[in-house]
């Protein structure tokens, strides 16, 4: 009885001395900077225009230098923030709640629960992001397990980049940066300001770059829009420019898939308007050209649904015009295109063709459907 009690006693002891001791924490952590320094940081900072932080530290310094541009959230909050604001994640707590404080090894215990909100959203904040870490040397195993998860949670390739990108001090650093063996890239630094204005150099560049892309891509999606004739005439007679709008389309498909879709309907609308003329059995074959070079060279999962159906119903459109066998040539079909056609299909992504052929029995395009049969045929053997 008597060891019982003493044990619950040192237990009360043991809570009651990490509870102050926790406090003492919150008031050694009261330390602010300078104005001088909050400005020469908040500078750099908005330059860098983080989408989010998250700290392990419990000071407020963060909160200082982007005052009116941040919120502070403790664990107990959602890594959350209004539109233009900078959610400030404090993962081990925050100087303003002493229960909030993680110091000890049993401090971590509820982090690793199967639903604890922290341990997941961190893990997939780094995954859905380009990651900065800064001052930090990945020795904290929440840190770590957040990191092992966010590169072993959906492993397909994204097109989003979602490095993580270490700045570890040393006295000597290396002029090159690295990877280590977790595949994060780690850059040497002796000086933490010294690095952050080489960075937003870099950044400045990179954005007047991005920036200069961005105007010719408007300048191309006005010339898609503006319905220029010299530009739709090169489009229908030169096979490399064709290529070379897919190639930017599927770069930027958010920006240019609308009006890319109304210039490809007005050049093929203006190909088919010369196949009524007597003789024009060619242009059969030129505005076949033209889809089959889509449908060849454009990935059917990146492939709007808009421009994939318009594909489709064009090809069984001029399939009608094209024989099922070169041998086997009847009156009305167009001699260039057949052959073409029996030339290229090969060249159709297996995928592409099965989601056609699927897509012809759906809508009953029975050109198209005719025409692929077989060719879902032979690769189902």
């Amino acid at each position: 009885m008597i060891c019982k009690r003493l044990a619950i006693k040192r237990s009360i002891d043991y809570v009651e001395a990490k509870r102050i001791f926790k406090k003492e924490i919150c008031n050694l952590s009261n330390w602010l900077p300078s104005e001088e320094r909050t400005l020469e940081f908040r500078e750099i900072f908005d330059i860098l225009s983080p989408s989010w932080i998250v700290t392990t530290n419990y000071d407020l310094v963060l909160e200082t230098i982007l005052t009116g541009k941040s919120k502070s959230l403790s664990p107990m909050n959602y890594l959350s923030a209004p539109k233009s604001i900078v959610p400030i994640y404090h993962l081990h707590g925050t100087r303003l709640d002493s229960e909030s404080i993680i110091i000890t090894q049993e401090d971590y215990i509820p982090l690793f629960r199967p639903n604890e909100y922290r341990q997941a959203k961190l893990a997939m904040t780094i995954r859905e992001s380009t990651t900065l870490i800064l001052g930090y040397g990945l020795g904290d195993v929440n840190v770590l397990s957040a990191v092992d998860w966010s590169k072993n949670i959906y492993t397909e390739e994204n097109e989003y980049p979602y490095e993580i990108i270490q700045a570890l001090w040393t006295s000597s650093p290396k002029e090159e940066a690295y990877r280590d063996e977790n595949g994060n890239v780690i850059i040497e630094i002796s000086d933490l300001e010294k690095f952050l204005n080489e960075l937003i150099v870099f950044i400045v560049a990179k954005q007047e770059d991005y920036d200069n892309k961005l105007a010719q891509l408007n300048k191309l999606i006005g010339k898609l829009k503006g319905g220029n004739e010299e530009f739709v005439q090169s489009f229908i007679d030169n096979r490399e420019v064709r290529l070379k709008l897919i190639d930017v389309l599927s770069r930027f498909e958010h920006h240019m898939i609308s009006p890319y879709i109304q210039f490809l309907t007005v050049c093929i609308s203006k190909v088919w308007e010369k196949t009524s003329e007597n003789g024009a059995f060619k242009m059969y074959d030129k505005y076949l050209t033209i889809i089959l070079d889509i449908v060849v060279n454009y990935d059917y999962r990146k492939m709007s649904p808009r421009l994939f159906q318009l594909t489709a119903q064009s090809l069984d459109r001029v399939l009608n015009y094209v024989s099922s066998s070169i041998s086997r040539m009847l009156y009305g079909h167009s001699w260039s295109a057949t052959e073409s056609w029996h030339i290229r299909k090969k060249d159709v992504p297996q995928e592409m063709i099965h989601q056609l052929y699927h897509y012809s029995k759906q809508h009953i395009l029975t050109n198209l459907n005719r025409q692929l049969k077989e060719l879902v045929a032979e690769d189902d053997r």
